[in-house]
């Protein structure tokens, strides 16, 4: 008895030495491999192709934050809305702080209103910023004229129409951007441009 529970000793400080082979050695594996782009681990290709324009991988932090620093948010331009067609466009100011060019693939997204009756899609064809340069992005679609009659008539005391964007979807260069909700302003609920 005793010399079988030797023997399922060894056997199970086997196996447990085996497992831990199996688990660490793949990762050491890759580690050696990859030992001189250790950055690739754990950031995907496309941020790695965005960071190439900060420095190199021996940048310090202070270079890093000061690139970070630098990133400005896209600034909304003035919202228009033709009553009479259902038009409605938004244009976005964007600056690509980066030393090499970036491709926006996709920004789509939900318009509805402020009490969040959906209004329309919009979306934006695909362009490409040079680096450094500063481009306007407008972000264009039709809104369902029926449904903002429809408020306009509920609402009739109001001067305009809240409208937001809903799960606003934005590809730059294979990295994908979910926003919830952005509020960009009200539209006039009765007649006219805005």
């Amino acid at each position: 008895m005793e010399r079988e529970e030797r023997g399922m000793g060894k056997v199970k400080t086997g196996l447990t030495l085996l497992t831990i082979a199996i688990i660490i050695g793949p990762i050491v594996g890759v580690i050696f491999v990859e030992r001189n782009n250790l950055i690739g681990l754990i950031l995907p290709p496309q941020f790695t192709r965005m960071l190439s324009g900060v420095g190199s991988a021996n940048s310090t932090a202070s270079q890093l934050s000061q690139f970070f620093s630098n990133i400005q948010a896209p600034q909304a331009g003035q919202l228009q809305y033709n009553s009479a067609t259902g038009a409605f466009s938004l244009p976005f100011n964007i600056t690509n702080p980066l030393s090499t060019q970036v491709s926006v693939n996709q920004v789509s997204a939900e318009v509805v209103s402020g009490n969040n009756v959906p209004l329309g899609n919009i979306s934006v064809s695909p362009m490409t910023i040079a680096p450094g340069a500063s481009v306007i992005l407008d972000v264009a679609g039709n809104l369902n004229q029926n449904t903002v009659n429809q408020l306009a008539a509920q609402n009739s005391t109001a001067s305009g129409l809240n409208v937001s964007l809903e799960n606003v979807v934005v590809n730059v260069d294979g990295v994908v951007v979910h926003i919830n909700q952005m509020n960009i302003g009200s539209i006039p609920a009765f007649g006219g441009t805005s």
